[in-house]
């Protein structure tokens, strides 16, 4: 049994061994798997409020699920450091890696008063994963299009990543730009689609009425 001392010197290790950072890590699943738990968290029937259920239900759909525990959502740190999880240094939770799993504790562990919110009482937890459309989310109880839930402040500064150490190596460059150049094609090729529409439909009343003056 981890004491919480020794949870906070593990972590701190964890983080000194670790070279990595956030933005130097590539996404911790595939694109299919971060759109499915995304899916998942909308579609489980489990309410909102109850994150950190949610959370082991995602993680043991995505086959991440071993030896996790789950728990209250300020608490899923030390569960998955027991379970073999690693920490990264991350400064916001919008650049967290796809795919990893973000802590925010309850406002009473910071001196706060507690906001009347599940989150201000027992915190949160939650993965970044990925709406079909290429929007990030963050899911558990539920997908949001924002991080935190009622929590955002809170966070711990720690993105956290499942045990391998294949996860550590981001993709080449290269990789990683061609992924980015197409994702912008498919986006520049829709506001075109949506523009020549809205186009054809100004023209079509105009030459109605050009021919009814003829």
């Amino acid at each position: 049994m981890l004491t919480a001392m020794s949870v906070r010197f593990a972590m701190a290790m964890s983080l000194l061994a670790s070279v990595a950072c956030a933005s130097a890590v590539g996404p911790v699943l595939s694109r299919p798997a971060l759109i499915e738990a995304a899916m998942e968290s909308a579609t489980d029937n489990i309410s909102s409020g109850w994150c950190g259920r949610g959370m082991l239900s995602i993680l043991r759909g995505a086959g991440l699920g071993e030896r996790l525990k789950g728990g209250n959502g300020q608490d899923w740190e030390k569960n998955l450091l027991q379970a073999g999880w690693r920490p990264i240094s991350c400064t916001t939770p919008l650049k967290a890696p796809l795919g990893s799993v973000l802590v925010y504790v309850g406002d009473a562990r910071l001196g706060k008063v507690p906001r009347g919110t599940p989150g201000g009482y027992y915190g949160h937890v939650e993965m970044v994963a990925l709406h079909k459309d290429g929007r990030r989310l963050y899911v558990s109880d539920c997908p949001r299009a924002l991080p935190g839930g009622s929590v955002r402040d809170n966070f711990t500064g720690r993105a956290w990543l499942p045990p391998g150490p294949a996860i550590w190596k981001a993709p080449p460059v290269e990789d990683q730009v061609a992924v980015i150049m197409q994702e912008r094609k498919r986006m520049a090729l829709e506001i075109f689609a949506r523009q020549r529409g809205e186009l054809t439909a100004v023209q079509k009343p105009a030459a109605a009425s050009s021919q009814e003056n003829l």
